[in-house]
């Protein structure tokens, strides 16, 4: 008898920008509620979704980006790492994808959340991607999860939450490179977007010709924050600045037409964002290509 196959491949999905190669990964997935969310009801966030003829089910993928340009190779964010059972389908992400952790030369952080740092690094301060040289993060990212006034007065359930971060860091120590600026690296710069978190940063790749913002956590239910941006959740610092932060940046993706990317995509796919004659926003998924 022929085996059946449950466990689906991994999912790999490659855009070429101007010299540079964005290689889009799939951790996995964690499951939430609508609950989590302010400024909708449940029930109108599944219409939403109906209206766009996407599952109603409210989990949320978990995406990576790995930036190769023939000197480097970047990786953006590194998943959940199987924290509270959430993602952790990287190494096998990778491997799908031909490139192997020891490639790994620089790490960009859009921020210190679970499901965008558990994945890099192990118990006991132990870096799961040993040849790093530089971690990119914004400085007062690393200064809000360092913070132990912070942490002290954070609710329980989410102090597990600064350990980790803690522990990232510590195990890229001396790799860490906080910054504030917007040209970090040739052909990418970091463009802050803040209420997230305190430091949530977004990435230009490549120029004027051709690019890709990569841009964190704008939206954690894609067709529902970008159709009302006032939409926020429970995991944003500073709610009233996230979504001034994302209408901002929706009418700047919409007008200027910018092809854009985000961990919380239903898939590790491209998107455009247009807008209407109500000035209501709506997001389009590029489609898979065989061949970049």
């Amino acid at each position: 008898m022929s085996p059946v196959h449950t466990m689906q491949a991994p999912a790999v999905n490659r855009k070429k920008v101007g010299d540079m190669v964005v290689t889009m990964l799939s951790d996995g997935y964690l499951d939430a509620s609508f609950e989590l969310l302010s400024g909708i009801t449940g029930s109108q966030a599944e219409a939403v979704l109906q209206r766009r003829g996407v599952s109603v089910l409210p989990r949320m993928n978990i995406n990576v980006y790995v930036i190769q340009n023939g000197k480097q190779t970047i990786l953006v964010d590194s998943g959940a790492g199987n924290f509270k059972g959430w993602g952790g389908r990287l190494p096998v992400a990778l491997a799908a994808a031909g490139i192997d952790p020891l490639q790994i030369d620089t790490i960009l952080l859009t921020h210190a959340h679970p499901d965008h740092i558990g994945g890099l690094a192990g118990p006991l301060q132990t870096p799961h991607f040993r040849n790093v040289e530089r971690l990119f993060v914004h400085q007062d990212e690393l200064a809000f999860w360092r913070n132990k006034t912070v942490q002290a007065s954070a609710p329980d359930g989410f102090k597990p939450s600064f350990s980790l971060a803690q522990n990232a860091f510590a195990a890229y120590d001396e790799k860490l490179v906080p910054f504030r600026q917007e040209d970090i690296l040739p052909g990418i710069h970091a463009v802050a977007l803040p209420g997230h978190t305190p430091g949530h940063s977004g990435y230009v790749v490549g120029d004027e010709k051709a690019s890709l913002l990569i841009w964190g956590d704008i939206v954690h239910f894609p067709h529902i924050q970008v159709e009302h941006p006032e939409v926020t959740i429970a995991f944003d610092s500073d709610p009233v600045a996230a979504a001034a932060t994302r209408k901002r940046l929706l009418e700047r993706v919409a007008t200027d037409k910018l092809t854009v990317s985000g961990m919380h995509f239903n898939a590790p796919v491209t998107a455009t964002v247009s807008q209407g004659p109500a000035q209501q926003f709506a997001l389009q998924y590029d489609g898979w290509s065989p061949a970049v």
